[in-house]
């Protein structure tokens, strides 16, 4: 029958060491008698299952092998896993945007909603603010990609990503330590330990402290940035009262600080008539000008170059300048009940958000525009599912219905040219989500299976946004935005909103023999609506609708040879209506956020190849290919300082590469007193777009709607500083693993071994005429040493 049998399970277990293993991704293929690293997947069922019977696009990592590839960072993921891309927060570099197959949500501010959901340890996480962390004592990381609504919860009409953390093991006391020192002075200590007090109850703990020098450098005053300083911490308490019942208690800690971020200026064109037309003010312009040009000629070709704004040149600016930390706390408890009819689990999770920090976003050595964040953002979910089997193990099934909660503040403040007045954008969430849903698949014969799933969700939404213009940094309202409230209201504006959908997916797939499948599946996918919070002139606050996809996927997953070849394809189309899209528009002398809705179409393929050569040595590669086309896109515009609208069909994708692929090799080979394990492997991706203005559009007049009015030149200096170039990532690591069962490692490893320097995020903002970027991270060496036991 085709379900996840013992033997299904007993071949993963003991069959493939995976890198990546599906239809995106890249793995290193091992027989079964040599593999040490193993990863059961979800099914379509929310079932243990084996990757190659999975009619599913997954992409997955276990623990050991996302430390052999040079992944520390959640954001880091998808570098290795073609079809996802990761733009780090603009305002935030501990958060992040995700995008995946065409779709992406490109701000991280808490009142818009991710296209790819992420769950860790069964928890849904609602907002990125934190989320761009080292990962700490992982099991596995699983890349779900397409419409995942029918087996997981809110907003994954893109795909979800799955980390799930080390579990307690019974009856065993176990463990591990292991210390980091690298480049920049960079060292991590980690301490992970397992103690089973009995076939009962088993308690896991794990821990991590590390710092890392800044080694970005101001040009005027010398000054350093971007050193870090994190803790995490975890622990897991799991207990048996009774044969049948599991629970599992946990809370996990983190706590992470950063001297910066700097960004770095790349273009700045300034208004000849931002201060008026006099002589004076046309003067100050000009010096400010030549100012960024000077630092721009400095810039050239240092990406570890910075020109700090003194925080002195904004009133009211706190005096240590420029920071970034970052609070959250994570609890979760679980029940596992094994009945006659299958598993029922309840999982409840809580977790809560805590950042402050301040940004000198345009990246010039002049007052041009910095912004402070605050975020207090707390979010309760639970969910009762149940998985199971019946008529005689041909239909399998997981049905569930979830709730989440979320509610806290989100605020920026804002300053310009070092006015005496800040901008301020405060709002109040206060969100609620309900969902139920139940999907099976049904075994017609032993080769060909049928899949369905229906969901039905409910989105309520309240929020309270008090904008307006302070005095000083965190001082009194002056007025309100827009001018129509009354600023003894404390600018006080608020709306509630609510949407439902109903989701679905239907599937077949067909073994053409005992290792080669193909599969086609539609699916429906949602992701809720989302409100105002940064816009001053919207009196309503309008939301932007919510975003249906409806997508079509065909796929084929072959392992032959004795598993020694293995080679996965899939292709897929989407249209996306009303896609959700968050622009930066100066409107009436003021920089602030305005929601839109696009449809979209999307064509791509995913692929990857894995080859054993020889025993020990494994070669894989996988790519994608994405074609992106907005069919319809009924945007905004700026005329006069006036929101007017736009048809944005015309309009760059931002935030997702086009085409992406992964090549390397693992080799791992006794030498008579160890194990030699050597990983090499290089990440490519195409360009990526940072903003959606074309270069007609940054040439277009300004008394045209869209309009940039900037000329060729400048223009194409905009095109090239919002763009990503091409490049790849080529990470490597050599270790020896010694000592009673191989307990003991050494390693030498390095991440961007090439040095390949290019904008991790670009953020351009109209009216200010500037882009600001923050770059990747320089080659990175270092020795790690580990014990197990």
């Amino acid at each position: 029958m085709y379900r996840a049998t013992s033997r299904g399970v007993a071949r993963i277990l003991g069959g493939v060491a995976t890198f990546a293993i599906a239809t995106s991704g890249s793995a290193a293929l091992a027989q079964a008698e040599e593999v040490h690293d193993a990863i059961i997947v979800i099914g379509v069922t929310k079932q243990a299952t084996d990757l190659q019977d999975t009619p599913v696009t997954i992409t997955a990592f276990s623990g050991d092998q996302l430390e052999t590839q040079g992944i520390r960072q959640v954001g880091e993921i998808a570098k290795f896993t073609p079809g996802f891309t990761v733009r780090s927060g603009s305002s935030n570099p501990a958060a992040m945007s995700l995008g995946m197959r065409g779709q992406v949500q490109n701000d991280i501010i808490a009142s818009l909603e991710p296209s790819v959901g992420t769950y860790i340890d069964d928890v849904y996480v609602a907002r990125s603010y934190g989320l761009n962390v080292d990962m700490l004592d992982v099991a596995d990381v699983q890349v779900l990609k397409g419409p995942q609504g029918t087996l997981f919860g809110r907003n994954t009409s893109a795909g979800a990503l799955v980390i799930r953390t080390g579990s307690p093991v019974f009856d065993e006391i176990s463990g591990s330590v292991k210390a980091t020192y690298g480049r920049f002075n960079e060292w991590n200590t980690t301490g992970v330990l397992n103690l089973g007090l009995s076939d009962t109850v088993a308690i896991r703990g794990a821990v991590s402290y590390g710092e890392r020098d800044s080694f970005a450098r101001d040009i005027n005053t010398g000054r350093k940035y971007q050193g870090t300083e994190t803790l995490n911490a975890r622990v897991k308490l799991a207990w048996k009262p009774a044969e049948a019942l599991t629970v599992t208690l946990s809370g996990e800690w983190y706590d992470g600080k950063m001297e910066g971020p700097a960004r770095q200026g790349q273009a700045l064109f300034l208004n000849p008539f931002l201060f008026g037309p006099s002589p004076e003010a046309q003067a100050g312009v000009a010096f400010l000008q030549a100012d960024a040009d000077a630092n721009l000629a400095a810039f050239a070709g240092k990406p570890d170059s910075v020109a700090i704004t003194p925080p002195a040149a904004h009133p009211g600016a706190p005096e240590k300048g420029l920071f970034n930390d970052i609070k959250t706390q994570t609890y979760m408890a679980k029940f596992e009940l094994e009945t006659d009819f299958g598993q029922l689990m309840w999982i409840t999770g809580h977790r809560r958000v805590k950042g402050d920090n301040i940004v000198d976003l345009d990246g010039f050595a002049i007052p041009l525009h910095i912004t402070a964040g605050t975020q207090d953002l707390k979010q309760f979910s639970t969910e009762l599912q149940l998985t199971g089997a019946a008529l005689d193990d041909r239909l399998a099934y997981a049905a569930g219905i979830t709730y989440m909660a979320e509610n806290g503040t989100d605020q920026s403040r804002t300053n310009n040219f070092g006015g005496a007045v800040w901008s301020r954008f405060l709002g109040d969430i206060d969100n609620d989500s309900i969902g139920a849903y139940a999907q099976a698949s049904y075994d017609v014969t032993d080769a060909l299976r049928v899949t369905g799933g229906l969901r039905y969700s409910i989105d309520d939404k309240a929020i309270t946004v008090f904008n307006g213009a302070v005095m000083g940094y965190d001082g009194p309202l002056v007025a309100c935005s827009p001018a129509s409230v009354p600023v003894s209201t404390g600018c006080e504006r608020s709306r509630k909103d609510s949407w439902n959908n109903l989701s679905y997916t239907i599937g077949l797939d067909y073994k053409i023999s005992e290792d080669v499948m193909v599969y086609a599946k539609q699916s429906r996918g949602y992701r809720a609506g989302a409100q105002q919070l940064r816009s001053l002139t919207l009196n309503d606050t309008a939301p932007a609708a919510p975003e249906i996809v409806n997508e079509q996927e065909i796929g084929l997953k072959t392992s032959l040879w004795n598993n020694k070849v293995r080679f996965n394809i899939a292709g897929f189309h989407n249209k996306v209506k009303d896609a959700q899209r968050s622009v930066i528009l100066a409107v009436g002398g003021t920089s602030q956020t305005v929601l839109e809705n696009a449809d979209a179409e999307n064509w791509g393929v995913e692929a990857d190849l894995n080859i054993r050569v020889a025993p020990g040595l494994d070669l894989f590669a996988s790519g994608s290919l994405i074609d992106m086309n907005y069919t319809k896109y009924d945007g905004f515009g700026v005329i006069g300082g006036v929101l007017v609208p736009d048809d944005k069909r015309d309009a760059r994708f931002v935030s997702i590469a086009k085409e992406q692929f992964v090549v390397g090799a693992n080799y791992t080979g006794y030498v008579g007193f160890g194990t030699v394990k050597l990983n090499a492997s290089y990440a490519w991706q195409g360009d990526i777009d940072q903003d959606y203005n074309t270069l007609e559009r940054y040439t277009r007049p300004l008394s045209e709607v869209g309009g940039g009015g900037f000329t060729q030149a400048q223009a194409e200096a905009l095109l090239k500083a919002t763009t990503v170039k091409a490049h790849g990532i080529a990470n490597a690591r050599l270790a020896l693993a010694f000592g009673p069962d191989e307990n003991y490692e050494i390693a030498v490893w390095g991440r961007n071994i090439l040095d390949t320097r290019r904008p991790l995020m670009s953020l351009y903002v109209g009216g200010l005429n500037y882009v600001g970027s923050a770059w990747n991270d320089p080659a990175t060496y270092g020795l790690t040493v580990s014990a197990k036991f």
